[in-house]
Formats: structure tokens, C-alpha cells, sequence
């Protein structure tokens, strides 16, 4: 004869994280920083900066990671296109004039900061010298942009946030709780 257990299970919502720091700790490192979670922006980040690369006639090369343990190895580089050396100063303003990329927050960031670039003495007149230095300075933009995106999405903060917008429920040991229907 069939017999049937049930088993009864804790779970904890968004009030008892808010409660209990140990357990909204444990729980926010096991699910959120876990190696499967990834930054879910991180498609729209990618074809912001390779938008605003061709856009300025540059390849983008990078290598970036999509969590908080590998950001030493991430890097960007600029390759500019073989016409690039030909555009001055006033040809980098004009095609940023109106730019607007995908239309996410890193476009216009980059926008900005390259146009305030381009009003620098220093980059007036874009010579070899001084195209590598402009060309640097939008790499580390870039770079950074990317490394603060990721420390945002990852932070204790936005884990918060998610409970919150999606009512996420856990078992003690970090797993989702997920109501069966």
C-alpha cells in the first residue's frame, strides 16, 4: 500500500532578508553570486560599446567577464579601421552630433564623455600621438562603465531589489523557492 510523506519546508521572503542578516548573507551569496546567475544586461552593454566603436570607426576587442570574480582579466582595445587616422577632431563631433546608439544609458554616457574628450586642448588636433591617448581614455571609459554596470547588478542592493520585483521566496540554503501550480 502506497504511503505518503510530507515534508515541511521553511522559506523565507524579502521581510525575513530585511529581518535577519545572516541568513539574507547566505542566501544572497549562494543565489545571487552564484556562477549561473549572469548580469542581464549584459547583451545590451556589449552592443553599446561595439555601437559606439563602429561608430567611431573603431573595432571593439575585448575580453569581459559576466560576474565579480574575473574582472581582472577584462580588457578592451580600440582597433581603429584604416580610414581612422583621417578624421579630425570636428569629424568625431559630427558623428556623435546626433548618435544616439541602442539607446541605452552606456550610448549617451559614452557620447558625453567622448564629446567633453573632444574639447580638450590636448585633442584638438588629433595627431598619431594624440589619437592613442583619445583612444585609451574611451577604452578605460569603456572599461569601467563595464566594471560599475556589473558591480551594481551584482551588489546586495539590487539582489534586494529582485526579491522584491519578482516576490522570490528561498529555502535556507539559497535555492529559489518556486510554488507548485
Amino acid at each position: 500500500m502506497p504511503k505518503t510523506i510530507t515534508k515541511k519546508f521553511t522559506i523565507y521572503d524579502l521581510e525575513d532578508l530585511k529581518k535577519d542578516n545572516v541568513l539574507c548573507d547566505r542566501i544572497y551569496t549562494e543565489f545571487w553570486l552564484d556562477d549561473s546567475n549572469t548580469n542581464a544586461c549584459l547583451d545590451e552593454n556589449i552592443r553599446s560599446l561595439e555601437t559606439f566603436a563602429k561608430t567611431l570607426y573603431m573595432i571593439l576587442n575585448y575580453e569581459l567577464s559576466d560576474n565579480l570574480h574575473d574582472i581582472y582579466r577584462d580588457f578592451i582595445v580600440l582597433t581603429p579601421k584604416d580610414d581612422f587616422y583621417a578624421l579630425e577632431n570636428k569629424n568625431y563631433k559630427k558623428l556623435l552630433k546626433n548618435y544616439e546608439g541602442i539607446g541605452y544609458y552606456m550610448c549617451e554616457d559614452l557620447k558625453i564623455f567622448t564629446l567633453k574628450l573632444l574639447d580638450k586642448k590636448e585633442y584638438k588636433v588629433l595627431d598619431e600621438s594624440s589619437t592613442k591617448k583619445f583612444k585609451q581614455e574611451i577604452e578605460n571609459r569603456m572599461l569601467s562603465m563595464w566594471r560599475l554596470d556589473n558591480h551594481h547588478y551584482y551588489s546586495k542592493e539590487n539582489f534586494l531589489e529582485a526579491v522584491e520585483g519578482n516576490d522570490y521566496k528561498f529555502y535556507e540554503d539559497g535555492t529559489l523557492y518556486k510554488e507548485e501550480k
